[in-house]
Protein backbone atom coordinates (compact mmCIF):
# COMPACT_ATOMS: atom_id res chain seq x y z
CA UNK A 1 0.00 0.00 0.00
CA UNK A 2 1.11 3.49 -0.95
CA UNK A 3 2.48 6.05 1.72
CA UNK A 4 0.48 8.65 1.46
CA UNK A 5 2.43 12.15 1.47
CA UNK A 6 0.38 14.49 -0.05
CA UNK A 7 -2.73 14.91 1.97
CA UNK A 8 -3.32 18.63 0.81
CA UNK A 9 -3.96 17.03 -2.41
CA UNK A 10 -6.27 13.85 -1.56
CA UNK A 11 -6.79 11.42 1.04
CA UNK A 12 -8.36 7.98 0.81
CA UNK A 13 -12.16 8.36 2.43
CA UNK A 14 -11.71 6.83 6.21
CA UNK A 15 -13.31 3.83 7.37
CA UNK A 16 -15.77 5.90 10.11
CA UNK A 17 -17.03 7.77 7.33
CA UNK A 18 -17.40 5.07 4.92
CA UNK A 19 -19.27 2.85 7.66
CA UNK A 20 -21.60 6.43 8.38
CA UNK A 21 -22.28 7.00 4.48
CA UNK A 22 -23.31 3.12 3.63
CA UNK A 23 -26.63 3.09 4.96
CA UNK A 24 -28.36 5.71 2.67
CA UNK A 25 -25.30 4.59 -0.52
CA UNK A 26 -27.58 3.84 -3.35
CA UNK A 27 -30.62 5.36 -1.89
CA UNK A 28 -33.87 7.34 -4.07
CA UNK A 29 -34.45 9.56 -1.26
CA UNK A 30 -36.59 12.09 -1.73
CA UNK A 31 -36.13 14.76 1.85
CA UNK A 32 -39.35 16.52 0.94
CA UNK A 33 -41.58 12.77 0.71
CA UNK A 34 -43.63 12.02 4.18
CA UNK A 35 -42.23 8.49 3.72
CA UNK A 36 -40.79 6.71 6.36
CA UNK A 37 -37.54 5.90 4.96
CA UNK A 38 -37.23 9.72 3.71
CA UNK A 39 -37.98 11.03 7.39
CA UNK A 40 -34.61 8.91 8.84
CA UNK A 41 -33.11 10.50 6.22
CA UNK A 42 -34.17 13.65 6.46
CA UNK A 43 -33.12 13.80 10.16
CA UNK A 44 -29.78 12.06 9.48
CA UNK A 45 -29.27 14.89 7.06
CA UNK A 46 -30.29 17.49 9.54
CA UNK A 47 -28.03 16.10 11.96
CA UNK A 48 -24.98 16.45 9.71
CA UNK A 49 -25.62 19.75 8.66
CA UNK A 50 -25.53 20.54 12.53
CA UNK A 51 -21.73 18.86 12.37
CA UNK A 52 -20.99 20.64 9.48
CA UNK A 53 -22.21 24.13 11.36
CA UNK A 54 -19.83 22.86 14.05
CA UNK A 55 -17.00 21.95 12.48
CA UNK A 56 -16.72 26.55 11.96
CA UNK A 57 -18.57 27.10 14.63
CA UNK A 58 -20.82 29.02 12.24
CA UNK A 59 -24.11 30.83 13.98
CA UNK A 60 -27.64 29.50 13.05
CA UNK A 61 -28.47 32.91 11.32
CA UNK A 62 -25.15 32.20 9.04
CA UNK A 63 -25.70 30.32 5.53
CA UNK A 64 -23.44 27.18 4.70
CA UNK A 65 -23.94 26.12 1.14
CA UNK A 66 -23.06 22.33 0.42
CA UNK A 67 -21.66 22.51 -3.26
CA UNK A 68 -19.10 20.16 -5.32
CA UNK A 69 -16.17 21.40 -3.73
CA UNK A 70 -13.65 24.17 -3.23
CA UNK A 71 -14.29 25.70 -7.15
CA UNK A 72 -17.04 26.16 -6.98
CA UNK A 73 -17.44 28.16 -3.69
CA UNK A 74 -14.44 30.35 -5.00
CA UNK A 75 -16.65 30.84 -9.01
CA UNK A 76 -19.32 31.78 -6.98
CA UNK A 77 -17.97 34.26 -4.87
CA UNK A 78 -15.67 36.26 -7.49
CA UNK A 79 -18.28 35.96 -10.38
CA UNK A 80 -20.99 37.62 -7.84
CA UNK A 81 -18.63 40.24 -6.69
CA UNK A 82 -17.70 40.47 -10.35
CA UNK A 83 -21.14 41.33 -11.96
CA UNK A 84 -22.95 42.64 -8.76
CA UNK A 85 -20.09 45.47 -7.83
CA UNK A 86 -17.40 45.93 -10.41
CA UNK A 87 -19.57 45.78 -13.09
CA UNK A 88 -22.19 48.22 -11.85
CA UNK A 89 -19.48 50.72 -10.72
CA UNK A 90 -20.58 50.15 -6.94
CA UNK A 91 -16.67 49.00 -6.25
CA UNK A 92 -13.29 49.17 -8.37
CA UNK A 93 -11.20 46.51 -7.22
CA UNK A 94 -10.37 42.73 -5.52
CA UNK A 95 -7.34 42.18 -3.85
CA UNK A 96 -6.21 39.01 -3.62
CA UNK A 97 -2.97 37.21 -1.79
CA UNK A 98 -0.29 36.80 -4.85
CA UNK A 99 0.39 33.09 -3.65
CA UNK A 100 -3.31 32.41 -3.26
CA UNK A 101 -4.13 29.18 -4.80
CA UNK A 102 -3.81 28.07 -8.64
CA UNK A 103 -7.16 27.68 -9.29
CA UNK A 104 -8.26 30.89 -7.68
CA UNK A 105 -5.34 32.84 -9.86
CA UNK A 106 -6.79 31.19 -13.05
CA UNK A 107 -10.20 33.21 -12.36
CA UNK A 108 -8.26 36.60 -11.20
CA UNK A 109 -6.92 36.08 -15.01
CA UNK A 110 -10.68 35.81 -16.37
CA UNK A 111 -12.08 38.90 -14.70
CA UNK A 112 -8.39 41.29 -15.47
CA UNK A 113 -9.02 39.83 -18.81
CA UNK A 114 -12.57 41.56 -18.60
CA UNK A 115 -11.47 44.81 -17.62
CA UNK A 116 -11.62 44.29 -13.65
CA UNK A 117 -8.69 45.76 -11.69
CA UNK A 118 -6.58 43.41 -9.43
CA UNK A 119 -3.90 44.04 -6.54
CA UNK A 120 -2.54 41.30 -6.13
CA UNK A 121 -0.22 41.83 -2.47
CA UNK A 122 3.04 39.80 -2.13
CA UNK A 123 4.29 38.24 0.80
CA UNK A 124 6.84 38.72 3.62
CA UNK A 125 9.81 36.47 3.61
CA UNK A 126 8.24 33.89 6.39
CA UNK A 127 5.21 33.53 3.51
CA UNK A 128 2.80 35.39 4.94
CA UNK A 129 0.60 38.26 3.45
CA UNK A 130 2.26 41.73 3.77
CA UNK A 131 -0.05 44.09 5.97
CA UNK A 132 1.52 46.98 5.46
CA UNK A 133 1.38 46.71 1.54
CA UNK A 134 -2.45 45.26 1.98
CA UNK A 135 -3.52 49.25 3.92
CA UNK A 136 -1.72 50.79 0.79
CA UNK A 137 -4.05 49.45 -1.54
CA UNK A 138 -7.64 48.85 0.17
CA UNK A 139 -9.98 51.38 0.37
CA UNK A 140 -13.83 51.90 0.76
CA UNK A 141 -14.20 50.94 -2.97
CA UNK A 142 -12.47 47.69 -3.10
CA UNK A 143 -15.18 44.95 -3.52
CA UNK A 144 -13.25 41.88 -1.61
CA UNK A 145 -10.10 40.88 -0.27
CA UNK A 146 -9.22 36.85 -0.69
CA UNK A 147 -6.64 35.13 1.40
CA UNK A 148 -5.67 31.43 1.71
CA UNK A 149 -6.31 30.48 5.17
CA UNK A 150 -3.26 28.09 4.79
CA UNK A 151 -0.52 28.49 1.93
CA UNK A 152 -1.81 25.36 -0.42
CA UNK A 153 2.11 24.43 -1.09
CA UNK A 154 3.95 25.79 1.81
CA UNK A 155 1.56 25.03 4.58
CA UNK A 156 2.24 28.78 5.82
CA UNK A 157 -0.74 30.19 8.22
CA UNK A 158 -1.65 33.39 7.14
CA UNK A 159 -2.90 35.95 9.47
CA UNK A 160 -6.77 36.00 9.24
CA UNK A 161 -7.38 37.89 12.51
CA UNK A 162 -4.81 40.91 11.48
CA UNK A 163 -6.41 40.64 7.69
CA UNK A 164 -9.85 40.84 9.46
CA UNK A 165 -9.15 43.70 10.92
CA UNK A 166 -7.95 45.85 7.98
CA UNK A 167 -11.21 44.55 5.99
CA UNK A 168 -13.40 45.92 8.83
CA UNK A 169 -11.56 49.28 9.07
CA UNK A 170 -12.72 49.92 5.39
CA UNK A 171 -15.70 48.05 5.53
CA UNK A 172 -14.68 45.20 3.01
CA UNK A 173 -15.67 41.83 2.17
CA UNK A 174 -13.50 39.27 3.09
CA UNK A 175 -13.16 35.37 1.47
CA UNK A 176 -11.01 33.09 3.60
CA UNK A 177 -9.79 30.07 1.55
CA UNK A 178 -10.26 27.40 4.17
CA UNK A 179 -9.62 24.32 2.20
CA UNK A 180 -5.74 23.68 3.21
CA UNK A 181 -6.49 24.41 6.91
CA UNK A 182 -9.38 22.38 7.73
CA UNK A 183 -8.18 19.44 10.28
CA UNK A 184 -5.07 21.23 10.38
CA UNK A 185 -5.75 24.24 12.60
CA UNK A 186 -9.19 25.44 14.53
CA UNK A 187 -11.38 27.38 12.57
CA UNK A 188 -13.54 29.51 14.73
CA UNK A 189 -16.01 32.00 12.58
CA UNK A 190 -17.46 33.77 15.55
CA UNK A 191 -13.76 34.57 17.18
CA UNK A 192 -12.50 35.64 13.85
CA UNK A 193 -14.68 37.75 11.24
CA UNK A 194 -14.69 36.26 7.99
CA UNK A 195 -17.67 37.35 4.92
CA UNK A 196 -17.08 34.03 3.20
CA UNK A 197 -15.27 30.66 4.03
CA UNK A 198 -15.21 27.32 2.08
CA UNK A 199 -13.83 24.32 2.64
CA UNK A 200 -13.80 20.75 1.48
CA UNK A 201 -14.33 16.87 1.91
CA UNK A 202 -11.13 15.66 -0.65
CA UNK A 203 -8.36 16.36 1.42
CA UNK A 204 -9.54 15.50 4.90
CA UNK A 205 -10.85 11.58 4.52
CA UNK A 206 -14.43 12.57 3.63
CA UNK A 207 -16.06 12.13 -0.01
CA UNK A 208 -14.92 13.67 -3.00
CA UNK A 209 -16.45 16.55 -4.89
CA UNK A 210 -18.35 18.02 -1.82
CA UNK A 211 -17.56 21.41 0.04
CA UNK A 212 -19.42 23.70 1.57
CA UNK A 213 -19.33 27.87 1.29
CA UNK A 214 -19.70 29.90 4.63
CA UNK A 215 -21.53 32.88 4.58
CA UNK A 216 -21.82 35.76 7.01
CA UNK A 217 -25.03 36.49 8.18
CA UNK A 218 -24.26 40.45 6.93
CA UNK A 219 -22.05 39.57 3.97
CA UNK A 220 -22.27 40.60 0.54
CA UNK A 221 -25.71 38.96 -1.34
CA UNK A 222 -24.19 36.44 -3.29
CA UNK A 223 -25.61 35.30 -6.66
CA UNK A 224 -26.46 31.31 -7.69
CA UNK A 225 -24.35 29.14 -9.89
CA UNK A 226 -26.40 26.49 -10.11
CA UNK A 227 -30.27 26.72 -9.77
CA UNK A 228 -32.58 24.61 -7.88
CA UNK A 229 -36.28 25.16 -6.27
CA UNK A 230 -36.81 28.47 -4.42
CA UNK A 231 -36.73 26.53 -1.09
CA UNK A 232 -33.28 24.80 -1.69
CA UNK A 233 -30.21 25.85 0.08
CA UNK A 234 -31.12 29.75 1.08
CA UNK A 235 -32.44 30.00 -2.78
CA UNK A 236 -28.64 30.23 -4.04
CA UNK A 237 -27.85 26.58 -5.30
CA UNK A 238 -29.45 22.94 -5.76
CA UNK A 239 -29.26 20.55 -2.87
CA UNK A 240 -26.58 18.02 -3.10
CA UNK A 241 -28.55 14.85 -4.21
CA UNK A 242 -26.50 12.46 -3.18
CA UNK A 243 -27.86 12.53 0.90
CA UNK A 244 -24.44 10.01 1.69
CA UNK A 245 -22.07 12.23 0.58
CA UNK A 246 -23.65 14.78 2.52
CA UNK A 247 -23.36 12.91 5.62
CA UNK A 248 -20.02 11.64 4.67
CA UNK A 249 -18.64 15.08 4.60
CA UNK A 250 -20.26 15.31 8.27
CA UNK A 251 -18.36 12.84 9.54
CA UNK A 252 -15.47 13.44 7.99
CA UNK A 253 -15.05 17.35 9.42
CA UNK A 254 -16.10 16.08 12.95
CA UNK A 255 -13.62 13.58 13.25
CA UNK A 256 -10.68 15.73 11.99
CA UNK A 257 -12.14 18.53 14.10
CA UNK A 258 -12.33 16.15 17.29
CA UNK A 259 -8.48 15.35 16.33
CA UNK A 260 -7.17 18.61 16.49
CA UNK A 261 -6.30 18.52 20.14
CA UNK A 262 -4.31 14.99 20.06
CA UNK A 263 -3.62 13.07 17.14
CA UNK A 264 -2.27 16.40 15.06
CA UNK A 265 0.26 16.74 17.61
CA UNK A 266 1.78 13.18 16.42
CA UNK A 267 1.58 13.95 12.90
CA UNK A 268 3.81 17.34 13.90
CA UNK A 269 6.47 14.96 15.57
CA UNK A 270 6.48 12.79 12.43
CA UNK A 271 6.54 15.44 9.98
CA UNK A 272 9.66 16.68 12.24
CA UNK A 273 11.15 13.84 12.39
CA UNK A 274 11.31 13.54 8.50
CA UNK A 275 11.99 17.23 7.86
CA UNK A 276 15.15 16.45 10.26
CA UNK A 277 16.06 13.53 8.38
CA UNK A 278 15.74 14.89 5.13
CA UNK A 279 17.69 18.09 5.89
CA UNK A 280 20.62 15.37 6.27
CA UNK A 281 21.05 15.12 2.80
CA UNK A 282 23.45 17.21 1.26
CA UNK A 283 22.25 19.97 -0.36
CA UNK A 284 19.09 19.89 0.71
CA UNK A 285 16.77 23.01 1.64
CA UNK A 286 13.75 23.16 3.83
CA UNK A 287 11.34 26.20 2.76
CA UNK A 288 8.88 26.62 5.29
CA UNK A 289 9.62 28.74 8.22
CA UNK A 290 9.62 26.69 11.91
CA UNK A 291 6.17 28.19 14.02
CA UNK A 292 4.57 29.64 11.06
CA UNK A 293 3.41 26.39 9.34
CA UNK A 294 0.46 23.69 9.60
CA UNK A 295 1.76 20.92 11.47
CA UNK A 296 1.22 18.60 8.40
CA UNK A 297 3.79 20.06 5.63
CA UNK A 298 7.06 19.69 5.15
CA UNK A 299 8.17 21.84 1.45
CA UNK A 300 11.60 20.68 0.53
CA UNK A 301 13.98 21.62 -2.39
CA UNK A 302 17.00 19.39 -3.19
CA UNK A 303 19.59 20.68 -5.36
CA UNK A 304 20.15 18.92 -9.08
CA UNK A 305 16.81 16.55 -8.48
CA UNK A 306 13.69 17.88 -10.52
CA UNK A 307 10.88 18.25 -8.14
CA UNK A 308 8.44 16.23 -10.93
CA UNK A 309 11.05 13.67 -11.55
CA UNK A 310 11.85 12.97 -7.88
CA UNK A 311 7.64 12.88 -7.50
CA UNK A 312 7.42 10.08 -10.69
CA UNK A 313 10.13 7.96 -9.08
CA UNK A 314 8.57 8.16 -5.38
CA UNK A 315 5.28 7.35 -6.61
CA UNK A 316 6.91 4.25 -8.46
CA UNK A 317 8.01 3.27 -5.19
CA UNK A 318 4.96 3.37 -3.23
CA UNK A 319 5.57 7.11 -1.76
CA UNK A 320 2.70 9.79 -2.87
CA UNK A 321 4.12 13.88 -2.30
CA UNK A 322 3.17 16.36 -3.97
CA UNK A 323 5.60 19.41 -6.14
CA UNK A 324 3.48 22.09 -8.02
CA UNK A 325 6.67 23.08 -9.62
CA UNK A 326 5.25 20.47 -12.40
CA UNK A 327 2.71 23.70 -12.83
CA UNK A 328 4.97 25.03 -14.59
CA UNK A 329 3.52 28.29 -16.02
CA UNK A 330 0.33 28.81 -13.57
CA UNK A 331 3.13 28.07 -10.39
CA UNK A 332 5.47 30.56 -11.47
CA UNK A 333 3.23 33.34 -12.16
CA UNK A 334 2.92 33.88 -8.54
CA UNK A 335 6.10 34.15 -6.09
CA UNK A 336 8.01 31.24 -5.83
CA UNK A 337 9.48 29.31 -2.29
CA UNK A 338 12.60 29.55 -3.75
CA UNK A 339 12.64 33.60 -4.53
CA UNK A 340 10.91 34.14 -0.85
CA UNK A 341 13.89 32.19 0.82
CA UNK A 342 16.59 33.62 -1.41
CA UNK A 343 17.81 30.53 -2.58
CA UNK A 344 19.46 30.20 -5.79
CA UNK A 345 17.50 29.91 -8.83
CA UNK A 346 18.64 26.85 -10.40
CA UNK A 347 16.60 25.74 -7.23
CA UNK A 348 12.94 26.58 -8.77
CA UNK A 349 11.88 23.19 -9.92
CA UNK A 350 13.26 21.17 -7.57
CA UNK A 351 10.68 22.08 -4.96
CA UNK A 352 9.07 18.68 -3.51
CA UNK A 353 6.61 19.07 -0.63
CA UNK A 354 5.31 16.32 1.74
CA UNK A 355 1.80 16.64 3.70
CA UNK A 356 1.52 14.07 6.52
CA UNK A 357 -2.11 13.36 8.14
CA UNK A 358 -3.04 11.64 10.77
CA UNK A 359 -3.18 8.07 9.29
CA UNK A 360 0.70 7.80 8.85
CA UNK A 361 2.89 5.69 11.02
CA UNK A 362 6.38 6.00 12.40
CA UNK A 363 7.14 3.15 9.94
CA UNK A 364 6.01 4.32 6.84
CA UNK A 365 7.59 7.76 7.96
CA UNK A 366 11.01 5.62 9.00
CA UNK A 367 10.39 3.68 5.39
CA UNK A 368 9.70 7.47 3.27
CA UNK A 369 13.32 8.55 4.86
CA UNK A 370 15.03 5.62 3.54
CA UNK A 371 13.54 5.99 -0.08
CA UNK A 372 13.35 9.62 -0.49
CA UNK A 373 17.17 9.21 0.76
CA UNK A 374 17.72 6.52 -2.30
CA UNK A 375 15.87 8.59 -5.14
CA UNK A 376 17.45 11.73 -4.53
CA UNK A 377 20.72 9.82 -4.89
CA UNK A 378 19.75 8.06 -7.85
CA UNK A 379 18.71 11.11 -9.65
CA UNK A 380 21.55 13.18 -8.76
CA UNK A 381 24.04 10.27 -10.14
CA UNK A 382 21.71 9.82 -13.44
CA UNK A 383 22.67 13.34 -14.11
CA UNK A 384 26.02 13.33 -13.14
CA UNK A 385 26.36 10.52 -15.67
CA UNK A 386 24.32 12.68 -18.10
CA UNK A 387 27.27 15.48 -17.58
CA UNK A 388 24.31 17.88 -16.15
Amino acid sequence: MAILLNSNITTPTMHNVIDAMEPWRDKAIDLTSKAKTNQKALQAYHEAIDKIYASIHAKDEDTILLNSGNSEAISQIYFTIYIQYILTGRKNAIIAFNRCSIGEERILKLLESQGCRVHRIPPTIDGTIDLEILKEYINTKTALVSLPLVDEESGVIQPLEEVSQICALHGVALFANARDAMGRIPIDTQRERVDFLSFEGANIGGPKDIGALYIAKDAPELMPLIFGHQSEQARLRANIQDIAKVIGFAKALESVVDALDFEIEDTRDLRDKLEEELLKIPQSYSLSPWALRVPTVAIMAFQGVHGGMLIDLLAKKGILAYSFATYTRAHFERISLIELAKLDESLKHCTVGFSLWSHNSEEEIEEAIKIINETVTEIREISACKGE
